[in-house]
């Protein structure tokens, strides 16, 4: 293999959603980068594994080791709203990309709901364009945080008056998962993880 950055998407979380040829590669890496999260996901692997807080000390992280073979792990495919955009935009050099199970694929497949033709977005920094797309879109599906939580989610969708049905997959992957199916209408509040995946069914639209 040759030396070089590899970014790789590690699946939602749990060991068994990781591909092997993400596998192999962190294997043979001489550092990997992560998140603490990331980074919890992947006891199994031995090897010099350092956990970063911010998207900069990655860059730093990159220089630092130039002529090694370094891994970046991501969680989720690093191609959708993920870091592989920063780091292209912010490292001149050559990187290398290795796709990962998206959460919004695996939640998907957990309710056995195709997602061709679906709506894919995060409300980060989109706010205003959440009730517009669930509103022409029949099925939507969004990545939340610890500001846009389901909590968030359900309280504009009924300051929208918009008739829907909300699944919200927690913990994906992960022992303790947890998949909640609600009914917008009358709904106030939800008590769930602030990192989920939310798949919106607009009941207006056939």
């Amino acid at each position: 293999m040759n030396v070089g950055i590899y970014i790789i998407g590690i699946g939602p979380g749990s060991e068994e959603y990781v591909l092997p040829k993400a596998v192999d590669i962190m294997k043979k890496s001489d550092v990997i980068l992560g998140f603490h999260r990331a980074i919890d996901s992947l006891h199994f692997l031995c090897g010099k594994k350092i956990i970063v807080r911010r998207l900069s000390e990655i860059i730093d992280y990159i220089n630092e080791y130039k002529d090694k073979t370094v891994s970046i792990a991501a969680s989720g495919d690093p191609l959708f709203y993920g870091i592989t955009n920063y780091i292209k935009n912010n490292y001149d050099g050559e990187i290398h990309v290795i796709p990962g199970i998206s959460s919004f694929q695996y939640m998907m497949a957990k309710l056995c709901m195709s997602w061709q033709g679906s709506f894919l977005g995060s409300l980060h920094g989109r706010e205003d364009e959440f009730l517009e797309a669930v509103e022409k879109n029949k099925i939507s599906i969004w990545l939340t945080d610890a500001r846009h939580s389901p909590g968030y989610i359900i309280d504009k969708l009924n300051r929208g008056n918009i008739n829907a049905k909300m699944c919200i997959g927690e913990n994906l992957s992960y022992e303790d998962e947890k998949i909640t199916e609600v009914y917008i209408k009358g709904l106030n509040g939800i008590s769930c993880s602030d990192l989920c995946v939310v798949v919106i069914e607009n009941l207006d639209l056939d």
